[in-house]
């Protein structure tokens, strides 16, 4: 059982319960579509142009870049690698880098107020703003209220309860959603 859930199953979570169940009770093997090869290439070439960017971009004035921050926290059973977290002398504000973020998509808003909760633990600063960076300038501010926390938690406790009982949830996804999911296969109760 995970006692310690990664941040990006909160987004596969709200994407649909049985990604998460498929991938981490199951153990499949993903086959991993054109797009998400995409996202890697996009992912590799922000980290190494963001060495020599300043901070303004996101109207912070002065920052400590810290890149593919690796975060863990066993108090709140959390953990994950955030894209990027800047860090000023009273704050800190994950971010995270999409190559189509204009859709700002509720799994995505939730995975990054996970880091939220972890950059607060690991550096002992609020972080009640982050960003979702896109290829082309386009940056979107995203607040993290008590009730986007308190639903990463939530949906953190739905995981392991879902793993250890060993149930196979159901979808919550919608019709478009599961055509486009690589376990497709084996929900035959969708379509």
């Amino acid at each position: 059982m995970l006692s310690s859930v990664p941040a990006n199953l909160i987004r596969q979570w709200k994407y649909c319960p049985r990604v998460v169940f498929y991938m981490e009770l199951m153990k499949m093997s993903v086959y991993r579509p054109a797009w998400v090869n995409q996202g890697i290439d996009f992912h590799n070439l922000q980290r190494k142009l963001w060495h020599r960017r300043k901070c303004s971009r996101f109207k912070i004035k002065a920052g400590i870049q810290h890149h593919n921050l690796s975060l863990y926290c066993d108090e709140v059973g959390l953990h994950g690698i955030v894209d990027m977290a800047i860090e000023t002398d009273d704050m800190i504000y994950p971010v995270e880098f999409k190559l189509l973020p204009s859709s700002k998509k509720v799994g995505d808003i939730l995975q990054m107020a996970a880091y939220s909760i972890l950059l607060e633990k690991e550096f002992k600063k609020p972080s009640p703003t982050g960003f979702l960076a896109g290829a082309e300038k386009e940056v979107h501010i995203i607040d993290f209220d008590d009730q986007k926390k308190s639903e990463v938690l939530k949906i953190a406790a739905s995981i392991r309860r879902m793993l250890v009982q060993g149930l196979k949830p159901e979808s919550s996804a919608t019709v478009s959603q599961c055509c486009a999911c690589e376990f497709i296969n084996y929900c035959n109760d969708r379509l």
